[in-house]
């Protein structure tokens, strides 16, 4: 199976980078800035095209890591190429819908994938939904596309495409949620009389090992908040400062917010 990934740019390089590195897959690449190729020279198996044209004629498997502004116009270039029927999309643009990629192409199969960020260390976690491929004779295939996605960290496969723009609220959003309370708990530390060095380095180590440890450990959050707040201790007053401030019910709204937004 020959790949081709329109676009390396953030995202698309993510995913270049991981199949270049992890496994044998021919690939083939087009993006706009030619100077991209220079990172990959070293992999024989990747292959930097003039044009989308030597990109999605030549692949089995298409992703398209594109802004979600130029989907349209790059849609209506590669169904004038004449899309071969064996060939599946896979789109990692955030937002854009099925029907953006069907109402052009036909009804081709398609699979709409939502990576985020810390995708980029290894760490991400990308929710998958596959059209037109429920016949059995895909299944195959699509083991190999979650397995591609298991290479930037976690996966789900969801049976309707509403996970996928519900998931723009939970994993695409929530870094910069994560980030605030870095920040807040580094700028706390700072107050207390730490350096602004230290203080970011214990937020980041505070935040990276206790999700480490509920994942590896298969704990639940519960479980260890209630392991680390001793009866009569400071950490439950502290637990409990944040409850009457509202952390949990902001982090819900925040999030319920972001949806109503999506959904428009």
């Amino acid at each position: 199976m020959t790949i081709g990934i329109i676009g390396a740019g953030n995202m698309g390089g993510t995913v270049l980078k991981a199949i270049a590195e992890k496994t044998a897959y021919p690939v083939l690449v087009y993006d706009l800035d030619p100077a991209k190729a220079d990172a990959y020279k070293a992999f024989d198996r990747v292959q930097f095209v003039p044009s989308v044209a030597a990109c999605a004629t030549g692949a089995q498997l298409l992703f398209i890591c594109v802004k979600p502004i130029h989907i349209d116009a790059l849609m209506k270039e590669i169904n004038d190429l004449g899309l071969s029927s064996d060939t599946i999309v896979v789109s990692i643009a955030a937002g854009v819908k099925v029907a953006r990629f069907t109402e052009i192409l036909g009804e081709v199969p398609v699979v709409r994938t939502m990576p985020n960020l810390p995708a980029m260390v290894g760490e991400g976690f990308t929710g998958i939904y596959f059209h037109n491929m429920e016949d059995a004779s895909y299944n195959a295939q699509k083991k190999e596309i979650q397995g591609l996605f298991d290479l930037l960290g976690k996966t789900r496969v969801y049976p309707t495409e509403q996970y996928i723009d519900k998931m723009i609220a939970v994993t695409s959003s929530s870094p910069a949620y994560v980030c605030l309370f870095i920040e807040a708990m580094a700028d706390g530390a700072v107050r207390l009389g730490f350096s602004r060095e230290d203080a970011y380095l214990m937020a980041e180590q505070a935040v990276l090992g206790t999700a480490k440890y509920l994942r590896d450990g298969n704990v639940h959050p519960a479980v260890m908040k209630d392991r680390v707040c001793s009866p009569a201790g400071t950490t439950i007053e502290a637990v409990v400062a944040l409850e009457e401030m509202g952390l949990r019910s902001s982090v819900l709204e925040a999030m319920e917010k972001c949806d109503r937004i999506t959904r428009g």
